[in-house]
């Protein structure tokens, strides 16, 4: 077929007479109203539109100079009810709180949305994606109401049936949850910063999810997974959150590999979770390293680093038979873990204590009957008492074993804490 520029010409000028930009001036719902599939909607700032939004158009909102939607403190500032739709650079705010509605900053019901470098304040739930598809809530920022007790707020970003997401690059604070999963798999979590909330980020019922590089700090709890399988936790880091770092309720087939978890009370918190892998972690100064109990079986740790906890490893008294006795192995091969309190020495130089590790020795079995003994665990009388039981046990009781104990750090785990050392809280920078 012989090309020909005339009828090229033709196609280009369809195309760009088929796609719109429409500056709105007084009201977005008009102008959405008026445009067509493919239309940008360009909106002005410091502008403040006083409305409530419906978009069933397959259209770009288009925001420049932080132009807001204040919804007057009723139902949602943005409602996004059609496929395909683009949000950039606009402000929401002063949504409603009724969370059965729900009220939401912006609530999402079409797949294929895509929000990015926006801003949500107050109001129920900050971004709601409600069995919504292959969407992207890139770099944006929430800021719930911190003026409504925490059980009246709704969740930063809330993913309800929905899969296939990317949820990255988000700064959330002040809401109840700051992510909350609900029957949404195979999303990907990455490189947010979450602060100040109940739970940081929270599964229910979601699978497949891969959870990276995420700052999770200022929360109750950094991360709580529960009832979930086949997910990956990956290069996080929770600190200095209230009670546990990681939480893990009923998780299976999983891998958590790379994490740092430093400054809480528990760094991993781990109930009924089976058949899961912890590879190279860094859990360093907790009150306790790795909380394990409920009948958790058949995990693995290998390459982590245990490092100044004031008790490595704690497992409740009462629950002995199912928490100590399970099938979980602290070794694979030939190689454990790193203990900091490990007073062996490394016989043949191959990086390997020459002695096993045992977490439950005379310390250790006071400590779990005692908790307030918990403070002499780092002390040097307590190291010596170690050091004596190497050579002469003088109990006989079940605990965790690592026969293979690491003398040193894995290099991924000695950087994270040179920055731990330098002051450098290991957080990277996120939207805000």
């Amino acid at each position: 077929m012989k090309f020909c520029p005339t009828i090229l010409c033709a196609l280009l000028v369809e195309v760009s007479a088929g796609a719109a930009t429409i500056q709105v001036t007084d009201s977005i719902q008009r102008a959405h109203d008026s445009a067509k599939d493919g239309d940008t909607l360009l909106l002005n700032g410091p502008t403040v539109f006083h409305e409530r939004v419906k978009i069933t158009k397959r259209v770009e909102l288009r925001g420049t100079n932080n132009p807001v939607i204040d919804a007057d403190a009723s139902g949602s500032p943005l409602r996004i009810e059609a496929e395909g739709v683009q949000v950039r650079g606009i402000t929401v705010r002063n949504g409603g709180t009724d969370l059965g509605a729900p009220d939401a900053g912006i609530l999402i019901r079409a797949s294929k949305t895509f929000v990015e470098n926006s801003r949500v304040e107050g109001g129920g739930f900050g971004i709601y994606l409600r069995a919504s598809d292959n969407c992207r809530i890139v770099n944006n920022a929430i800021l719930g109401n911190t003026n409504l007790p925490n059980a009246k707020r709704g969740n930063g970003i809330h993913l309800w049936k929905s899969k296939n997401n990317a949820i990255v690059n988000n700064f959330v604070s002040g809401t109840r949850d700051g992510m909350y999963f609900s029957y949404a798999d195979q999303n990907v979590i990455a490189s947010n910063r979450v602060e100040h909330t109940r739970f940081g980020i929270h599964y229910m019922y979601s699978h497949h999810n891969q959870l990276r590089a995420n700052t999770l700090t200022g929360n109750s709890v950094g991360a709580a997974l529960m009832f979930a399988r086949d997910c990956l936790v990956e290069d996080n880091r929770a600190f200095a959150n209230l009670r546990h770092g990681i939480l893990l309720k009923q998780v299976e087939s999983s891998r958590f590999v790379h994490n740092a978890v430093y400054g809480q009370n528990r760094g991993f918190f781990i109930q009924q979770a089976a058949l899961d892998r912890f590879e190279e972690n860094l859990i360093c100064e907790n009150d306790i390293g790795l909380y394990l109990s409920n009948g958790s079986e058949q995990n693995v740790f290998v390459g982590n680093a245990f490092v100044r906890n004031t008790d490595q490893i704690w497992q409740p008294t009462d629950e002995v038979e199912m928490g100590r006795l399970a099938s979980n192995k602290f070794y694979e091969g030939q190689r454990g873990n790193f203990w900091s309190d490990y007073t062996g020495t490394d016989g043949d130089g191959n990086g390997i204590g020459k002695t096993p590790y045992h977490e439950t020795d005379v310390l250790g079995y006071i400590v779990d009957r005692h908790p307030e003994a918990r403070v002499f665990a780092i002390s040097p009388a307590a190291a010596l008492l170690r050091k004596s039981e190497e050579v002469l046990p003088l109990l006989d009781v079940q605990g965790v074993t690592d026969p293979f104990p690491l003398i040193t750090p894995t290099s991924d785990s000695l950087a994270k804490m040179a920055l731990l050392q330098s002051g450098y809280p290991l957080a990277k920078g996120s939207a805000k």
